[in-house]
């Protein structure tokens, strides 16, 4: 059984769609993918801005494009989006630290002390858990999505037309 944002125009999403010859495997990939989508502790916004930095990062425009769509109804400008997908951006405020703590555990997978003390500061214990667990959850799925080549959903966008190349 697929959550309601599993579905695109009615119809299940291809990531579930593929997963779906592993029957387990996709009943506890939607458990711990929804709880992020459906139930996440963090502002939607902030959210957002952790997974499509994420998923540019590891070239998953099939998640960026998904993404696209919720960052629009989360307050995420076009111009923030296209700036998210190009490496040489300058960050101020409290954006910087999200695309920090993403550039950081998909390069690496650990947070500088730095960083980390600074999520500490801004988030409670389980919304810092997330933060962590965000950009960690799309560096594993892009791995299986970019592999075997899942396909975005008719309307669903892919990356900005002016992607550096």
């Amino acid at each position: 059984m697929l959550a309601t944002g599993w579905l695109h125009d009615g119809k299940p999403l291809n990531v579930p769609r593929t997963l779906a010859h592993h029957p387990r495997l996709l009943r506890r990939f939607s458990v711990f993918a929804g709880l992020f989508l459906m139930k996440s502790e963090l502002p939607l916004r902030d959210r957002e801005l952790l997974t499509l930095r994420s998923t540019f990062r590891t070239g998953t425009e099939y998640y960026f494009g998904h993404h696209i769509l919720v960052a629009e109804r989360s307050g995420i400008s076009d111009d923030v989006v296209r700036r998210i997908t190009q490496p040489a951006a300058v960050w101020t405020g409290p954006d910087e630290l999200l695309v920090r703590v993403a550039d950081e555990m998909v390069d690496q997978a650990i947070l500088t002390d730095r960083t980390y003390d600074e999520l500490a500061r801004r988030y409670s214990a389980a919304q810092l858990m997330e933060a962590i667990l965000i950009p960690g959850f799309y560096r594993m799925v892009a791995g299986f999505v970019n592999t075997i080549g899942v396909e975005r959903e008719p309307g669903v966008p892919g990356w900005p037309v002016d992607l550096p190349t």
